[in-house]
Order: structure tokens, then sequence, then C-alpha cells
């Protein structure tokens, strides 16, 4: 089943926050932080969901949550250079290591289409860390193509 997160869920959250956190820190240790405390990000996806504009879905299996996607829909002025159209944002998605490879994680890019198309938005946004291959592989097996390329430089 998936449906949208309430703030009862935020400990099931968390959880799969920090395992995303974590395989992103040990490939961008000087990017993404170390892993803290469980409930260490609960303000901060409790105000994700405070947001008009911003949902958390998740998927539950057998009464467990197993995986989330966080999304936006941003309403807020745009410059005249960009066509007037509501995008929707995927910030995060993750599914639980052990229910990866079942299907879920499709489930779960579809929901977030279908919510994003329900609410106006007319195209879908997400951003993939460039080591993470297996995720931009899922990604573009589900039809999602490259749009910008962002770089970066560290400075001494």
């Amino acid at each position: 089943m998936i449906r949208k997160a309430n703030k009862d869920d935020i400990k099931a959250i968390c959880f799969l926050s920090n395992e995303i956190n974590a395989e992103h820190h040990e490939a961008m240790p000087n990017t993404f932080s170390a892993l803290g405390e469980i409930v260490r990000d609960a303000d901060f996806w409790l105000a994700h969901m405070a947001r008009e504009e911003s949902d958390i879905l998740i998927i539950e299996r057998r009464d467990e949550i197993v995986g989330m996607a966080a999304v936006s829909i941003p309403t807020s002025l745009k410059p005249s250079f960009l066509k007037d159209k509501k995008t929707c944002h995927l910030t995060t998605i993750v599914v639980a290591s052990f229910a990866r490879r079942q299907g879920l994680g499709k489930k779960l890019i579809r929901a977030v289409e279908e919510h994003a198309h329900e609410n106006g938005a007319s195209e879908e946004l997400l951003e993939v860390m460039q080591f993470n291959q297996s995720a931009i592989n899922f990604y573009l097996s589900l039809g999602y193509g490259d749009f910008s390329t962002k770089l970066v430089k560290p400075l001494k």
C-alpha cells in the first residue's frame, strides 16, 4: 500500500533516510555527514511534510514501511525566460535494502508520477549522484532522461 506519510511515521522515515545517507556518505564523505542518531533528521522531514507544496509518500508491506519518496511541487514565481509549468521535484526516494529488487521502487515512482499529475505537474525532475549507477539505470529504464549536469570544484 502507498499513502501519504504523517508525523507518526517519522521514525521509519528517519530509518530509511539514514540508510540512503549511509550509502551517500560512503561514496561522498566530503559532502554527506556520517550517521547520527536514528531520529537526527526528524525536524527536517517534519518540516518537509508541513510545507503545503511538499509530501512524503510511503510504501508499506505487511504493515511495515519499506520505502519513501519525498516530493515537492513549488508554486513560486518563475523567471520570464522559463516556461510557466509545474514541475514535481522528487528530492529523495529510498527502498529499504532488505526490500529492494522486488518492484517496490517502480511502484513508488509510479505513485509519485500519479501524485504529480493529480497536483497539476507536467513533468518530474530528480537528481542522482554520479556514483549511483544502479539508480541512474533504474530511472533510465522508466523513461527518465538527462536534463542538466551539475559540476563541483572544491575550493582550497
